[in-house]
């Protein structure tokens, strides 16, 4: 049974959309599979390996698989079904399997595209499901309704979705992803912020756990259960991707790596340790929830274990916001943890979101006032999306808030036309949201300025710098309106 496992050239309508991790799901499917007997697999990266839409069908006819395995996010899914389409019509007889975040919600309408070439939709944590999938149509069973976690469309056309899979409670009982199968190698990877000088390339992703246990409404995650993997076999595997691969940082790719309990705090510093005494010398990057089980010890525990960045999920400085989007956290806890990974030497990256339910102008003008007094390292302005499955995408339709022919695959996060409103128009939030980010990314204006002056030492620098002009007089403008309005 041959497998290939793909991550597709990641473009949608809007144009690049850029990753600089590997493919850590399909890392780990590959990894199940070779451990239970399925040595025949390749993991393509596409983007990473900047394959073009004629050479990935070249690359399927040529590696001809039985199982072709597709993984996307929500903005890359029409990426995934340009894949999907291009494998069918080179390998007709070969079966196509969808997974990742962004096909889980709306399968029906996932398995009715690509002009009907993907078979499966795998939902939720894949190892389980993505292995007995592989197992039954080498069996040649007919019918795949018994496997958890499974979706698909049967003879008749209809949506069979079989029971949800369970969580892997034993997140240790998993294989390491297999990097080994991996092109192109680690070497072509410097993580999610090229701009994380602190964080040397290469970069290698891994989990340190997995799930989330809050409830943000505008969250699409489907693993609430928070799960931790042993402290010395995550120390382990890091060590492992040092020598074997020659890694020099670590993104944690846990959803929350730290903020949720104290307990987390202990599992935490016995990471750490384990670091320390192995002497790694790596550098990492973690997220982190703000919360009042941040602590200075823990802290200063990661920095002398090599943390040098925490991303944080800060998204408003309004606190009526911040209680309408169910993000359980306080105002107060932002500023304090922000001030503590400072004195710790731990720099922060804050996300913000514009275009939540019942935030005014007076609103983002709190975030502003909050992101002014913050001071973070760095800043990263949204607009949001609602998502489909999420709690704020249900509320907009119920409330007919979202946009006329809107299609979620054709967005990104810098493109508000998905949705208004009761108290902001469209319009209103791409205004706030270019304000923002004009003010605070990237070093606010005159990190723009510097931004573009960079561009003439590159080969295209002149092309660059106009766009960049064009971008910078748009972006002014927007600002000088709402400072005027203000």
């Amino acid at each position: 049974m041959k497998i290939l496992l793909v991550t597709p050239p990641a473009v949608n309508d809007i144009g690049k959309v850029l990753f600089h991790t590997p493919p850590l799901g399909l890392l780990y499917l590959a990894a199940f599979l070779e451990k239970n007997g399925y040595p025949d697999i390749k993991v393509i990266d596409a983007d990473a390996a900047r394959i073009g839409w004629q050479a990935l069908g070249d690359l399927f006819a040529r590696e001809n698989p039985d199982i072709i395995g597709i993984t996307g996010v929500s903005r890359t899914l029409p990426a995934v079904f340009k894949t999907a389409e291009i494998a069918r019509e080179k390998l007709p007889n070969s079966v196509i399997v969808v997974g990742g975040p962004g096909s889980a919600h709306e399968p029906e309408k996932v398995l009715k595209s690509a002009k009907g070439a993907i078979n499966f939709i795998v939902k939720g944590e894949g190892e389980l499901t993505f292995f007995e999938l592989v197992r039954g149509i080498e069996s040649g069973i007919k019918d795949f309704g018994n496997i958890a976690g499974l979706v698909f469309l049967n003879q008749d056309g209809n949506l069979v979705s079989a029971k949800p899979r369970d969580y892997i409670i034993d997140l240790d009982s998993l294989p390491w992803p297999a990097y080994h199968l991996l092109y192109p190698d680690l070497s072509q990877y410097h993580g999610m912020k090229a701009d994380h000088k602190e964080t040397p390339r290469p970069v290698a992703t891994m989990f340190a756990s997995r799930g989330c246990p809050h409830r943000c409404i505008f969250c699409s995650l489907q693993s609430k259960l928070w799960r931790g993997r042993n402290p010395k076999d995550v120390v382990a595997e890091m060590e492992f991707y040092k020598n074997k691969f020659g890694a020099k940082s670590i993104q944690l790719y846990d959803d929350e790596f730290l903020g949720l309990t104290p307990k987390q705090n202990e599992w935490i510093k016995e990471i750490c340790d384990e670091i320390i005494k192995r002497k790694l010398g790596l550098k990492f990057l973690s997220q982190g929830r703000c919360s009042p089980y941040i602590d200075l010890e823990t802290l200063k525990k990661m920095k002398e274990a090599g943390f040098v960045w925490i991303w944080w999920g800060v998204e408003s400085g309004s606190q009526k916001v911040l209680d309408i989007i169910k993000k359980d956290i306080k105002i107060e806890n932002v500023f304090r943890d922000f001030a503590l990974a400072r004195e710790a030497g731990i720099k922060s990256l804050a996300f913000i979101v514009v275009g939540f339910p019942g935030e005014t102008a007076a609103d983002i003008k709190l975030t502003g006032d909050l992101l002014r007094k913050l001071k973070p390292d760095l800043v990263k302005i949204h607009t949001l999306i609602p998502w489909p499955g999420t709690a704020v995408r249900k509320y907009f339709e119920e409330k007919n808030l979202l946009t006329p022919g809107f299609d979620y695959y054709k967005l990104d996060m810098r493109c508000p036309i998905a949705h208004r409103t009761e108290e902001l128009t469209s319009r209103e939030i791409m205004k706030y949201s270019k304000y923002l980010s004009f003010r605070f990314e990237r070093g606010g204006y005159l990190g723009l300025i510097k931004l573009g002056l960079k561009s003439l030492l590159t080969a295209d620098g002149w092309r660059k710098l106009f766009k960049r002009i064009r971008i910078f007089i748009n972006y002014f403008f927007n600002w000088l309106e709402v400072s005027r309005s203000s």
